[in-house]
């Protein structure tokens, strides 16, 4: 029967710990509750099922608590605030965000896309009206309507090759009248590609905006994949304006080199002989992997046209000069799978890089309610003048709107005067472009900056898994500086606190019984048997390293060493060979030397000193300092525990 006094204790104590334990509140380390999920989470991810020592709960409880009370102390001591540690820590930070903050819908959309695209080859036309990227607004337009006035000539019947001639900026249209043959993913840029991919055979394109300027499309037609091929080539060349003497010369060793392939003669011994591309040339003619657009029309024809490896052209002509080709092999597009790697990695730099960047953006613009107050941001037009080309710009207090809002995310303002003192900061020596543009540029990266500083800081709550990675860094960064300052480093400083450990625990430091034992080598020029018979001599010291060389050595280069050694057992095997009994060994050859051992004295077990075992005294040291350090810590920082919680744990 419980007496009603120790009744009333229990009803206190169980009142008490209710107050203290929430329902998932595994435990306070001082004023700091510690919660279920969080033991939970830690604990799992050391003692997995692949763990060789795994815990139980109540066995990694004391460990947990350890860690947890340095962890606390290291931030009640501020380390947490030192700009070393926040350097180091937002470093992490940097570097483990990266992941979490890209579009990766995006990503595999784009890659799913290039993979279809690549299933086909184009055969295109252009026009191009090139334009500066710094081209105003009132450029771009006049650009643009003169690119539609060729368009329609197009339409009305004019031959688009004609007009190319006449009209396009493209220095290879007087070779070619704008065809750009077939090409494939990722062999123009994405805004033309996607412009050439999404036309119909026959269809002439609206004016395609590309960093290039206008493009004006006509698509041909488009072929199944035609994959890649490995060449070698013979190259004569003929180039603009050659005279007619040259271009007769090329065409009759073309020829004769033809002849010569099909008597048999070697392809890669003519091509070494008489190509004209010398880089090739030095490899048989050999070119690299290639698919299709990677070379110009007529080649490209011919090499696509030979069917087996081992095909060879007849010699053909071209604006360039004359050519052989030889088929070495060919091979078809993979299946996704086997190109994702290639296909991420593309669409991972360049302009599709752009495309997923901005889209990311636009998301995050969304997700955090982005509102631009457009009319206020026209007024930064006026406000910048082209000082800021001599990085001279100052924002003047007479600049109407200033404390204006100029957007706000989550409900966040920023002021015009924000982004105005952005742009004071970051402004260098440059050459001029139209102010619009340059505002523009600043704009961009501004907003870019701030949502992904928004996003950045908004990930723990998004995502659980980062929140506890970063926690680690966090916490582990802390242990570490801790530690290295109140046991590792102060272990090896403190000597007179390491002499005054090992003066305490001298008996823990002992040598076991060893032997003390002379190693006698030899080279090669030595007839170790007869040294060996000296062995009585050699231990009792009547024959020492001098006299052995005057003895054995031809000349007055030495030959013979003998080194002094104490051993433990296990620590040389020919010393153990003798079972801790004075004696010779055996000769033995090793690195090209010959050696035997001479076993001399047996030493009894004796202490070691400390420069015998520093290393490992210093780490008893350490862990001494530690746990002495913890019961410091449990003091400062009371541990209380709801054991029935901790059960539930499997």
């Amino acid at each position: 029967m419980i007496k009603p006094r120790i009744f009333l204790s229990l009803l206190f104590l169980t009142a008490l710990l209710s107050n203290i334990f929430s329902q998932d509140i595994l435990m306070t380390i001082g004023d700091k509750e510690i919660s279920l999920d969080e033991f939970e989470r830690i604990y799992n991810k050391n003692n997995s099922s692949i763990t060789t020592n795994k815990q139980t709960p109540e066995e990694y409880l004391d460990l947990f608590i350890n860690f947890k009370l340095k962890v606390i102390e290291a931030e009640n001591l501020g380390m947490d605030t030192t700009e070393k540690f926040l350097q180091e820590f937002n470093s992490y930070k940097d570097q483990l965000a990266q992941p979490y903050m890209t579009d990766e819908e995006t990503k595999m959309q784009l890659m799913e896309e290039a993979y279809e695209r690549m299933k086909w080859d184009i055969h295109i036309s252009h026009i191009l009206l090139g334009m500066d990227n710094q081209a105003t607004p009132e450029d771009t337009l006049e650009l643009y309507e003169k690119a539609i006035e060729i368009r329609d000539r197009i339409i009305e019947g004019e031959d688009f090759s004609e007009v190319a001639r006449a009209t396009s900026d493209d220095p290879s249209v007087r070779m070619n009248g704008g065809d750009l043959g077939y090409f494939t993913v990722f062999m123009m840029v994405y805004p033309f590609e996607t412009a050439a991919y999404n036309l119909e055979n026959g269809e002439i394109s609206m004016p395609v905006r590309t960093e290039y300027g206008y493009h004006i499309l006509k698509k041909h037609e488009k072929r199944p994949a035609v994959g890649e091929v490995l060449l070698s080539h013979i190259f004569l060349a003929t180039p603009e304006g050659s005279p007619e003497q040259k271009k007769e010369a090329a065409k009759s060793l073309a020829m004769a080199l033809g002849d010569s392939i099909r008597m048999g003669t070697d392809f890669g011994e003519l091509a070494m002989r008489h190509s004209d591309d010398r880089n090739s040339a030095v490899k048989g003619g050999e070119l690299p992997w290639r698919g299709t657009g990677r070379y110009f029309k007529e080649f490209e024809e011919k090499a696509f046209a030979l069917k087996e490896p081992g095909d060879i052209t007849k010699p053909f002509q071209s604006f360039y000069g004359w050519h052989i080709i030889k088929l070495l092999d060919k091979k078809e597009i993979g299946t996704f799978d086997e190109m994702k790697s290639t296909l991420e990695s593309r669409v991972g730099r360049g302009d599709r890089d752009r495309v997923k960047r901005k889209k990311y953006l636009d998301k995050l613009k969304s997700d955090y309610n982005f509102s631009l107050n457009e009319a206020g941001y026209k007024t930064l037009y006026t406000m910048v003048d082209s000082s800021v080309f001599k990085g001279e710009w100052k924002i003047s207090g007479n600049d109407l709107g200033i404390n204006e809002p100029l957007f706000t995310i989550t409900g966040k303002k920023i002021t015009l005067g924000d982004f105005a003192a952005h742009i004071e900061k970051t402004q260098r020596k440059r050459n001029p472009i139209p102010i619009e543009n340059y505002v523009d540029m600043k704009f961009n990266e501004y907003l870019e900056d701030f949502l992904l500083k928004v996003e950045k800081e908004s990930l723990p709550e998004k995502y659980p898994g980062y929140k506890h990675i970063l926690q680690e860094y966090h916490d582990g960064i802390l242990l570490f500086d801790l530690m290295d300052q109140k046991v590792w480093t102060k272990a090896v400083k403190d000597t007179t606190g390491l002499e005054k450990f090992f003066a305490e625990h001298r008996t823990d430091y002992m040598w076991s019984e060893r032997m003390k034992a002379l190693v006698v080598t030899g080279d090669s020029t030595v007839n170790m048997r007869k040294v060996q018979r000296k062995a009585k001599k050699i231990a009792s010291g009547r024959w020492d390293e001098d006299k052995l060389n005057k003895k054995f050595c031809d000349d007055t280069t030495a030959c013979i060493s003998v080194e002094e050694v104490i051993a433990e057992p296990g620590k040389n095997k020919h010393i153990d060979a003798l079972n801790s009994t004075p004696g010779t060994g055996n000769i033995y050859e090793e690195d090209g030397n010959f050696r035997f051992v001479i076993a001399t004295e047996k030493l009894p077990p004796m202490e070691k000193e400390l420069h015998e075992t520093r290393g490992q005294v210093t780490s008893d040291y350490q862990d001494y300092l530690e746990k002495n350090w913890i019961e410091e810590l449990r003091m400062k920082y009371p541990v209380v525990v709801n054991k029935e919680l901790l059960s539930e744990i499997e």
